[in-house]
């Protein structure tokens, strides 16, 4: 197994003393064709690219999400998870927001490009994602290694037609996007590659991390078969609520190219 490089998009620091005491981890062994809230599922899958939880590049146990782009081009593929509405929260209580990334040197694409992490948020109004990308915190990829990267200080930017600043703020982090919106509330996590990349691409994304002050913490880890190498605590293994937003179903629909 390869061994992981740390880095951090800011002080790290600063996210372990606002995570909530509790913390679950989730062991995700499957993913979904179609939405379904509280299940990760892949969706957004064009032109050849591939989502799919495998053992080809094996984080902290024997899988991760594994993305692949053929070609260049307007090739996408994204895993994505929506929550019921009793599962949401608001945009300001976020405490912790994190994922290991890997990049192969296999990929012909630009060297900035991996896989992205994204929050989809809503205050009922204004709807869109807040996307995590390297190259915009001055982050390079790490090659043929699992990067743990934290993205609650980092800056992200916005995207859906209603949010201000959408498509053209680079300098925003959750907390400004909170203070801007104070009623956003946190529906769902994205990750995926793709739309209009210069090259192939294989990479993977795992323990993807969201904490809030109401919630506590989760790490969802992506496992192709069980494995030893978590042990989740017995809460983690039942299914959230299955209330369901009304509004959450369009967050399905891609809002950007």
């Amino acid at each position: 197994m390869l061994k992981k490089s740390f880095l951090m998009t800011s002080v790290l620091a600063f996210c372990c003393s606002t995570m909530s005491a509790r913390a679950d981890t989730v062991v995700v062994n499957s993913a979904g064709s179609t939405y379904s809230p509280d299940t990760w599922f892949v969706n957004n899958v064009r032109n050849g690219g591939t989502a799919a939880i495998t053992t080809a590049h094996g984080d902290n146990g024997n899988g991760s999400i594994q993305f692949t782009a053929p070609t260049a081009g307007n090739v996408k593929a994204d895993m994505e998870i929506y929550f019921s509405a009793p599962n949401s929260f608001l945009l300001s209580d976020l405490t912790a927001f994190s994922y290991d990334v890997y990049r192969g040197s296999s990929s012909t694409a630009s060297a900035r490009y991996e896989a992205a992490l994204r929050l989809y948020v809503t205050d009922g109004t204004h709807s869109g994602y807040l996307v995590y990308e390297g190259t915009y915190n001055n982050q390079a990829p790490v090659v043929d290694a699992f990067t743990s990267v934290n993205a609650l200080p980092a800056y992200l930017w916005a995207t859906g037609t209603t949010i201000d600043g959408a498509f053209s703020n680079y300098n925003r982090t959750a907390a400004d996007w909170a203070a801007l919106y104070p009623m956003m509330r946190v529906y769902g996590i994205s990750t995926g590659v793709g739309s209009g990349w210069d090259g192939s691409f294989d990479g993977a994304v795992d323990n993807i991390t969201i904490g809030s002050r109401s919630g506590g913490t989760k790490t969802y880890n992506f496992e192709a078969a069980a494995s030893t190498a978590v042990t989740p605590e017995p809460s983690s293994l039942i299914m959230l609520g299955t209330g369901v937003l009304g509004g959450v179903g369009a967050a399905r629909r891609r809002l950007f190219a």
